[in-house]
């Protein structure tokens, strides 16, 4: 009994024992199934957001990239050169300049345009839009450009575009470019596969085995591949027990494929001989015992992993929020900026490239129903001087002021645009007549009739208005503007405060500017302008005692040009300083080769822009003294009434620094402009000149003698020495004798002369 019991006893004890142990292995195993199946959803969350990640960079980039390339369309350089081109210009003559330019810009893109290190483009190609290759950067690898082909792109503005050539792949930006809202050519972008390998490789900090692909139209780009055993493709069929993911790079035609190796299963193993063991009870405890402790050390590794996992899907998720932040602001960012490439920041008003397109639209629409399209090219008159007396925050509030007064006479339809600094266009469709639209700009010219007012200040401003008529005057942008332009410019010529309709003659009075223009610069540069001297007599004597040296050009096209025509041409563009400077030094230097044959004094006209840059026209005239050896006082300095008006303290000083050298100063011209007593007492003036015109009617006109006695009155008064231009009859010589007048000159006694026949007259004076 007791021996049945004990095997009763063993036998139960084994019993329970195994099951514990079954129970065990079980639970164990259970444990481990479950654990390794949350392991795997985690990790296959985490390589999703990883590859989502993978996909927001490169969304990123080729957006940076875009508008990168959109702004180089866009830019100044670009503008430039398509308006050269449009404008007929060839490579000899500007294009080839800003061509080159163009060129050097590009190429400063691709050098400065680098991330970590590594160049963002590998070169650009600008195709015209009939197909013809403009221009292409110094780069080695590019696949070959077919210009051709990228007519494949017309009607899109923007595209990427893939090749591949020689077993390489190759990506391409494409942006259309425009001048003046037509399409004129392609700028292509070659973008350097190595930066989209980089950037994605700069995340990849875990050492994971997987293999990344961009794929793309014309193939796949590999980005990395650490699966080494299915290093080729032929071999991707041997993926099937990867994970794999795909993503969509949005705005891009490329999508992402991932392969990644999964997280290994772990095999649980039951002992062959357990059965056996189970007569040695304390070695399947122990064995037991130690599975235990193996599992729980699996499972704390498993947890371990669980936690890093949940904390890398926390870093992405931070990072996925802020990137939504960043892509929030950058659409907020776009919107500013699209705002104020329409608007001008100042008014408020519409820009210039807004006022184009507006006005283009406005043509269309007239174009189909017959009517007209009145533009106005409104032009503040004198703005720069508020500007420059009282500051360019009261020329601001002004130009605000002017901009409410506009908008408050304008119909709903019409369109008002700010076109930069004081100039302002307005669009006004469905005018109906010429008529209608004299009547309109008489208006607006009313409008600046109330004084501005800016700090308890009043300043009156004027307006000069120019006017063109779609469709006589032009039926494009440019022309109708360019003709609105010119007849704005012809009432400022006019004296301001007014407006013109266009009229062809304009613009061929503008297209001959032009012209003599471009060929005075050439004749500088060719020594063709040449110095003509008018004598000055003694009327006491009549003598000669002095010469005024006149520029005179005859052109092999225009023939003789008038220096009334060329001069105010030369003021405009910058050539009267390189024209006065000639002027001196050739003068000086023919005086004082005169001064063996006779002692004459010579008088050289100074125009009121060379004014403007008082140190270097002082520079210019003691230059001229020193190498022509001319004794200052035997030079005498003429200037206009106009530069008494419009003179600052520098002016002041210069011609008081040009008389203590002992040079003569003389008012050229006096009593045609808006002649004042006391400007005649501030400057230091030696001489004066009654303009040609009062003599003129001397004989028939008793005011032209009552305004030449006053004249000659007030010179004696002043101590002023008088000469009288225009002198054309003995009857002037004695009338102004008898004003004892000092001196004159005119035809009676000579017209202006070259060097020689002056020479001539002065040999003929001392010989008799």
């Amino acid at each position: 009994m007791k021996t049945w019991k004990s095997k009763l006893s063993s036998r139960s004890l084994i019993i329970t024992a195994s099951i514990l142990l079954s129970g065990y292995l079980v639970l164990i195993l259970a444990v481990t199934n479950l654990g390794q199946s949350r392991l795997k959803e985690s990790q296959h969350r985490e390589l999703e957001l990883k590859v989502q990640s993978y996909s927001h960079t490169l969304e990123y980039f080729f957006g940076v990239t875009s508008d990168e390339i959109s702004y180089l369309v866009t830019d100044k350089t670009m503008g430039t050169f398509f308006a050269n081109l449009a404008s007929g210009m060839s490579m000899e003559y500007g294009l080839g300049a800003s061509l080159f330019k163009l060129h050097k810009e590009l190429e400063d893109k691709i050098e400065k345009t680098q991330i970590a290190g590594t160049p963002v483009y590998l070169g650009f190609s600008l195709i015209g839009y009939n197909g013809s290759l403009i221009a292409k950067t110094k780069s080695n690898g590019l696949p070959y450009i077919d210009p051709i082909k990228y007519s494949v792109v017309r009607g899109y503005d923007n595209r990427i575009y893939t090749i591949k050539q020689n077993e390489q792949l190759y990506i391409q930006f494409i942006k259309r470019v425009t001048y003046a809202n037509e399409p004129v050519a392609y700028l292509v972008a070659h973008i350097n596969p190595q930066v989209i390998v980089d950037q994605l490789t700069v995340q990849e900090g875990d050492v994971t085995r997987s293999w990344l692909e961009l794929m793309t139209p014309e193939g796949d780009l590999l980005i990395w591949n650490t699966l080494q055993e299915e290093s080729t493709v032929a071999e991707k069929a041997g993926l099937a027990s990867k994970l794999y993911f795909e993503s969509v790079i949005d705005n891009t035609p490329f999508k992402l494929k991932t392969w990644f190796e999964p997280v290994s299963e772990k095999e649980i193993f039951t002992s062959a001989w357990f059965i056996a063991g189970l007569s040695f009870l304390a070695v399947p405890v122990v064995i037991g015992l130690m599975y235990i402790f193996l599992i729980n050390n699996a499972n704390i590794i498993l947890r371990t992993k669980i936690k890093a996992s949940h904390k890398q899907q926390r870093t992405l998720s931070a990072q996925n929020q802020r990137l939504i932040e960043e892509i929030e602001k950058r659409r907020l960012s776009e919107q500013k900026l699209a705002y104020q490439a329409t608007h001008d920041a100042l008014t408020g008003l519409a820009n210039r490239q807004y006022g184009n397109e507006r006005l283009a639209q406005e043509i269309v629409k007239a174009k189909h129903t017959g009517s007209n399209v009145i533009v106005l090219f409104i032009d503040l008159d004198n703005f720069k001087e508020i500007n420059d007396t009282i500051g360019h925050l009261a020329g601001d509030d002004i130009l605000k002021q002017s901009a409410n007064r506009l908008l408050g006479s304008m119909r709903q339809s019409d369109v008002l645009v700010r076109l930069g600094g004081d100039e302002f266009l307005l669009i006004i469709p469905g005018l109906e007549n010429a008529r209608a639209a004299k009547i309109l700009a008489s208006g607006i010219l009313a409008l600046f009739e109330t004084p501005f007012e800016w700090h308890h200040q009043q300043f009156f401003v004027s307006a000069s208005i120019g006017l063109s008529i779609y469709p006589q005057d032009g039926d494009s942008v440019q022309q109708l503007l360019a003709s609105a332009d010119t007849a704005m410019y012809r009432v400022k010529q006019e004296g301001r405060n007014g407006f013109n309709l266009y009229n062809p003659d304009m613009n061929k009075d503008a297209q001959r500017a032009l012209a003599l223009g471009t060929r005075l610069r050439s004749a500088i540069n060719n020594d063709e302008l040449e110095l003509y001297y008018q004598p000055i007599v003694d009327l006491s004597t009549d003598k000669i005692v002095g010469a005024e040296a006149l520029m005179r050009w005859r052109d092999e096209e225009f023939g003789a040009v008038s220096p009334e025509e060329f001069i105010p041409i030369a003021e405009k563009n910058g050539l009267i300083h390189r024209i006065g400077e000639l002027a001196i030094s050739k003068a000086c230097m023919q005086a004082a080769e005169w001064q063996q044959i006779s002692p004459i004094h010579l008088s050289v006209n100074i125009s009121s822009v060379q004014f403007r840059y008082c140190e270097q026209l002082y520079a210019q005239i003691r230059h001229a003294l020193l190498k022509s050896g001319l004794d200052p006082e035997l030079l005498d300095i003429e200037v206009t009434e106009s530069l008494l008006f419009n003179h600052n303290e520098e002016v002041l000083q210069l011609l008081s620094r040009l008389q203590s050298m002992g040079i003569k100063l003389t008012i050229d011209d006096f009593g045609t402009g808006y002649s004042a007593l006391s400007y005649l007492q501030k400057f230091p003036f030696d001489r004066l000149k009654i303009d040609r015109s009062f003599l003129q009617q001397i004989e028939n006109k008793s005011e032209d003698r009552e305004l030449v006695n006053a004249i000659l009155a007030m010179a004696k008064a002043l101590k002023l020495e008088v000469v009288a231009e225009g002198i054309e009859s003995q009857k002037h010589v004695d009338y102004l004798k008898g004003k004892r007048c000092e001196f004159g000159q005119g035809y009676f006694y000579s017209k202006p002369v070259p060097a020689s026949e002056f020479e001539q007259l002065l040999h003929e004076v001392v010989a008799a």
